[in-house]
């Protein structure tokens, strides 16, 4: 199947962005509802590919492939595809962002509620996983280079200026209340709740 998988992602369809700012006026116009899927749909990462992104970018997932199941727990390191499915045993984190259900042959919800920030900004593995990632950046940069550092690695682009001076002044601000390091986390704790992060675009 590799030629196949190679031929899709090669194509132009696949590679389409979900942007329309420099969309053709004319096709704008007539399919501006992408019922002809002319450009991809915004949609949020699945819980499970959450999870495994913020592992992953703290350097701390477990990507060995096959071997048992394993009972859901946030300090298993190993990716979510390998928890086992329970309605008793969830993992807080996935179900906040709709695990699939295992009681209605793992069909998947899409909600947007406030309860998912507050999950992704005060779960123990985003705080570990933002302390991990703070240190792994290079801590000998100023505060402007760390934040575009930081948007590269989470969002996968560069801060624009507005975004760079807002980060400054955050970065400022928590100085006099805490050492760099943890200030500097507390940046990469809030780009994991930036849209660019959770959303596929």
């Amino acid at each position: 199947m590799k030629h196949l998988h190679e031929l899709i992602v090669t194509s132009k369809a696949w590679r389409r962005t979900s942007s329309n700012l420099n969309a053709d006026p004319k096709t704008l116009a007539k399919d501006s509802n992408n019922h002809f899927y002319w450009r991809i749909n915004s949609h949020r990462m699945e819980s499970e590919v959450i999870r495994d992104s913020l592992l992953n970018l703290a350097g701390t997932l477990d990507t060995k492939q096959g071997g048992p199941s394993v009972k859901p727990n946030p300090s298993v390191l190993r990716r979510s595809l390998y928890f086992e499915r329970s309605p008793k045993q969830q993992v807080k984190l996935l179900s906040m962002f709709d695990d699939a259900d295992a009681l209605v042959c793992y069909r998947r919800s899409e909600s947007i509620v406030p309860q998912q920030a507050l999950a992704l900004y005060n779960s123990k593995i985003s705080i570990d996983s933002s302390e991990q990632v703070a240190a792994l950046l290079n801590k000998e940069k100023s505060d402007q280079e760390f934040a575009a550092q930081a948007f590269e690695l989470i969002l996968c682009r560069k801060p624009s200026v507005a975004e760079l001076d807002a980060c400054k002044t955050f970065l400022v601000r928590l100085e006099g209340v805490s050492p760099k390091g943890p200030g500097r986390a507390r940046l990469v704790q809030a780009l994991f709740n930036h849209n660019d992060f959770i959303n596929i675009r």
